[in-house]
């Protein structure tokens, strides 16, 4: 018998004649699954491997054996109340001490008069497991939460270890100073590069929410793989030298026209060639090739690194699937960059696949995007505009955080833009309707009025003069539309990256004269 069918069989103890066999003979009949005990004792002995109810006659539980089996209840797990039904058949029972009357303390007894009919006997029967397979279903349902729990402590602690390693690189940067208060370059780098590993962090962990939840959304056109693969391979630049790994791009030379999200696809590939530098040690080697296989684009990634347990493999796109080893570990993470990119390119229609020979031995994965037959546009406006003057701009950066607002208010000024900035919502609108700036950079969530009511009033006052944009912890779809409904022309979620700020300066029209 499979161990679900052990759980779910009626043990039968009656030591009178032929009533065992003929009571499971007609409980089979109607495809009731039954075993045959001589006494209390074997049953408490099955009772450990699996049962669905329990049926007795009166006559097998005396003053000796119903304690035993009071003892082998005890004995089972918190959620168990396995069914018993007795069958008596003593005329005065109703006024004697009978040993079974303890059971019904320690679970849920139905004695039934004899003579029995049949029926009778089979339908309380069913009734008793269809409760127990009431608990069955609770018991995996706690399984299943305990497994959560276990899997949301061992979460926490990676991210905790994850977070911790740059947040502790960027505090003794920080405290590198000199008699002066100032930084050198190389420590200034350091604090620039956790940050941006930071900011990674999070948004893979909110990337996969949206994706898991089914709240991303993807901004699909048609693509040139290479042009994809080219800003991916400009985010994982530094990480590569760093870890001195050198990535070896091979191209095909033929254009290769995918439907897909760019930034999406760039990040998919950034991720699968970001997690191969993490896995080569120095002076490692990895080749990126792309190439065309039948009706798909592939990006190839083959290294030479630590390689993959043939164990683990079959894994490595679960979610938190290095959890395990992650803490203690050098290229430790939290097992989310692949479950991300799975996901990501099953939106996309495609897929991901990876081998290797085993540790030590390198590894190699293939992204497959389905190819198109629609043609590939030239760039757009959008494009040629970010490729024009940088000629200064008045802005106002309308932020409560005194830090971020300080240090906004310094780079673009350091940049060469004019810039005024002011702490509440009010003071916003009243900066941005007397200045109307080039720029209006307006943080959400504001004291006094927040960052929709500062668009909305300024839209009434002095309508489209201004570009605004939205500056937000809030990054999901429906943030976004909340902003441009609002008024806004642009939506940046925080933490603000003077690179995003610049691309949208240079996507602003010719200062006007006179301003």
């Amino acid at each position: 018998m499979t161990p679900e069918e052990v759980s779910r069989r009626i043990l039968i103890a009656a030591p009178i004649g032929r009533d065992a066999e003929l009571m499971c003979t007609h409980l089979q009949s109607a495809g009731i699954s039954c075993l045959v005990c001589k006494d209390v004792d074997e049953v408490c002995r099955e009772l450990d491997r699996g049962a669905g109810a329990l049926l007795f006659t009166e006559e097998a539980l005396s003053p000796e054996t119903a304690p035993r089996l009071g003892q082998a209840l005890n004995h089972q797990p918190a959620w168990s109340d396995v069914p018993i039904v007795i069958l008596s058949g003593v005329p005065d029972a109703e006024t004697q001490s009978r040993p079974f009357r303890e059971l019904g303390r320690r679970t849920n007894v139905t004695v039934i008069d004899r003579p029995v009919r049949i029926q009778s006997l089979i339908s309380t029967a069913q009734t008793a497991l269809r409760a127990r397979d009431r608990q069955y279903q609770i018991a995996e349902l706690m399984e299943k939460l305990q497994d959560r729990v276990h899997e949301r402590d061992r979460f926490l602690a990676i991210l905790g270890h994850e977070l911790r390693n740059p947040l502790g690189a960027i505090l003794l940067a920080a405290q590198m100073r000199d008699g002066d208060g100032r930084l050198d370059g190389e420590h200034a780098e350091l604090i620039e590069r956790q940050s941006k590993h930071l900011t990674r962090l999070v948004n893979d962990l909110l990337d996969l929410s949206r994706v898991v939840s089914g709240k991303i959304v993807l901004k699909r056109e048609v693509i040139d793989l290479d042009d994809a693969l080219h800003q991916a391979m400009e985010m994982v630049h530094d990480a590569a030298k760093r870890q001195k790994v050198t990535v070896e791009l091979k191209k095909t030379g033929e254009p290769l026209p995918v439907y897909a999200d760019p930034l999406r696809a760039a990040q998919i590939i950034a991720n699968v060639v970001g997690n191969a530098i993490k896995y080569t040690p120095e002076g490692g080697h990895i080749v990126v090739s792309v190439e065309r296989n039948g009706e798909h684009a592939c990006v190839r990634v083959t290294d030479d690194g630590v390689g993959i347990d043939g164990d683990r493999i079959d894994t490595i796109f679960e979610l938190f699937a290095q959890a395990e080893n992650a803490i203690g570990r050098a290229q430790g993470g939290m097992g989310i960059g692949l479950a991300l990119v799975k996901n990501l390119l099953e939106l996309h229609g495609g897929k991901i696949s990876v081998k290797s020979d085993g540790v030590g031995k390198g590894s190699e994965f293939l992204i497959s995007f389905p190819l198109t037959k629609s043609v590939i546009l030239p760039a757009g406006r959008a494009v040629q505009q970010a490729q024009r003057d940088g000629q200064p701009r008045r802005i106002v950066v309308v932020e409560d955080n005194a830090d971020v607002r300080d240090l906004l208010r310094l780079k673009l000024k350091r940049l060469g833009h004019e810039v005024d900035a002011v702490a509440d919502g009010m003071a916003g609108v009243d900066a941005i309707v007397a200045q109307k700036p080039d720029l209006a950079l307006v943080d959400i969530g504001l004291p006094g009025i927040d960052g929709y009511e500062v668009a909305t009033r300024v839209r009434d006052s002095i309508g489209r003069d201004v570009v605004l944009v939205a500056v937000s912890g809030f990054g999901q779809p429906e943030d976004k539309r909340k902003a441009i409904d609002a008024g806004f022309d642009e939506h940046i979620t925080k933490p603000a990256d003077v690179t995003d700020i610049e691309n949208l300066l240079s996507r602003l029209p010719p200062r006007r004269d006179g301003v």
